[in-house]
């Protein structure tokens, strides 16, 4: 493996052990283990997370929120 792939390897995961506190639709999706569409889709259906509005070419999604959620689909 290449060093700048080990690079991008080891990024990946410190910023999967240190999510950010707002996250993009991708930081989103990799914190959840879904792909951008699937997160699309449910803006769509108004199911998943919440998110937020700031911009209308704006989502955002709150760390806290997303937790929230996860804790609400335990079974």
């Amino acid at each position: 493996m290449s060093i700048p792939q080990q690079i991008a390897d080891l990024r990946a995961v410190v910023e999967r052990a240190n999510p950010p506190e707002v996250m993009t639709t991708e930081e989103c999706a990799a914190f959840l283990s879904v792909t951008t569409e699937t997160l699309f889709s449910w803006r769509k259906k108004g199911e998943g997370p919440r998110y937020s509005k700031p911009t209308d070419h704006m989502i955002r999604y709150l760390r806290a929120d997303l937790i929230v959620w996860l804790e609400g689909a335990r079974v």
